[in-house]
């Protein structure tokens, strides 16, 4: 099986679920004050969801432009993270095609894409492709709830809200490869639940996103 196309088998629920909550974003940032215009500059200059949501949820109760761009600032500070974790295989490759595949990492596209190098592959095929796709289902599920879906009121009556939760806890489960695995995503989940029943939401993903990496840091010393 080619590279490109384990990812679009592999990939297609993702893509499915980035589709419907696309949409949902589109349907909330129209209900916010936004524009269909504006709603789908921000998926095509933005294209981070949980920071996106933050976004318009702060414009629609009147926050500070400075205070929103710093919310998204340091939703989005685990790309780095991530960033640095996948650099050992796309540090060969052109800066063009590093800016491109910088602007396709997502943590799905991350999460599968390292699930695809830990299986000893380093073509670069299957994250362009994953990442590619998973642009163009947000961009045009937005598009869709900016257009089409004015005439839900709801979304979260139709289960919309945890559709990217459960697509991370399929991600997480078929991720895991040994127990230390196991306990950094036990961790971490319970570090962003905790943060969130504390009222600390806007950096509970950060915060969760940066102490995975250093447990597994951690954990690869102890067994060493």
């Amino acid at each position: 099986m080619t590279p490109g196309r384990a990812a679009i088998i592999e990939g297609w629920p993702v893509f499915v679920t980035a589709l419907v909550v696309g949409t949902a974003f589109g349907l909330t940032a129209r209900q916010s004050g936004l524009t269909v215009v504006e709603t789908s500059a921000t998926s095509l200059i933005v294209f981070a969801g949980a920071s996106q949501f933050v976004m318009v949820d702060l414009l629609r109760t009147g926050a500070p432009a400075p205070l929103i761009v710093l919310t998204v600032v340091l939703l989005n500070a685990r790309h780095l993270l991530m960033a640095a974790a996948i650099r050992p295989f796309v540090g060969s490759v052109s800066l063009a095609r590093r800016l491109g595949l910088a602007y396709v990492l997502t943590d799905e596209a991350f999460a599968m894409g390292v699930g695809w190098f830990r299986r000893g592959h380093r073509d670069l095929t299957y994250f362009t492709v994953f990442g590619s796709l998973m642009w163009c289902a947000w961009n045009a599920g937005t598009l869709m709830g900016a257009v089409f879906g004015a005439d839900v009121q709801d979304p979260q009556r139709y289960g919309i809200d945890f559709a990217i939760t459960a697509v991370f806890a399929a991600i997480v489960v078929i991720g895991v490869r040994h127990r230390a695995d196991a306990v950094i995503a036990v961790v971490a989940v319970l570090v962003a639940a905790g943060l969130r029943l504390a009222g600390a939401s806007a950096v509970a993903v950060v915060v969760a996103g940066a102490l995975a990496p250093v447990l597994s840091f951690a954990l690869g010393e102890s067994r060493e």
